[in-house]
């Protein structure tokens, strides 16, 4: 069952951050094309739009790379390591990382929440795109949790 939701969430993780890029990317070329060939015409408000998709793709990014387990993964160490040294090092490494998400939570969800800021020209809440902090947070959180779980398990001593 959890490797189902794991998949899900993976595809649309994946998803949401490919239309974010796309969606930027689109946004900045129509701005260079009007500032190039229509001059007197102004986009006003769309740098807004690429700030919030920028947002949405760096945190969403990161959580969907967080879950695979290819996010900032040095393992020179534990790969060198006897296994006995090793797994306990890979556990305790695991534990910072689910601090980390912990409080990348926590701030984020107090940033998006305390925040009363609105763009200035569209003037949506900016909460919407710090909102994107505690929501790949509590991803990255949860996917901790699973490496941690596999981590003690390997810690186990085997029988038979």
């Amino acid at each position: 069952m959890l490797s189902i939701v794991d998949r899900w969430v993976q595809r649309v993780g994946r998803g949401a951050v490919v239309l974010a890029l796309l969606g930027m990317l689109g946004l900045l070329a129509l701005g260079v094309v009007v500032r190039v060939f229509l001059p007197v015409i102004q986009l006003a408000g769309y740098d807004e739009i690429v700030e919030l998709l920028m947002a949405w793709m760096t945190f969403l990014g990161a959580a969907v790379l967080w879950g695979e387990g290819v996010l900032y993964r040095v393992d020179v160490l534990t790969s060198r390591l006897p296994a006995g040294l090793a797994r306990p090092l890979d556990l305790a490494v695991r534990l910072a990382c689910l601090l980390f998400a912990v409080v990348l939570t926590y701030e984020g969800w107090r940033v998006a929440v305390l925040s009363a800021e609105t763009t200035p020209f569209l003037r949506f809440p900016k909460s919407i795109a710090y909102a994107s902090m505690p929501v790949a947070g509590l991803l990255m959180i949860a996917y901790s949790a699973a490496g941690i779980a596999r981590a003690a398990r390997a810690l186990r001593p085997r029988r038979g």
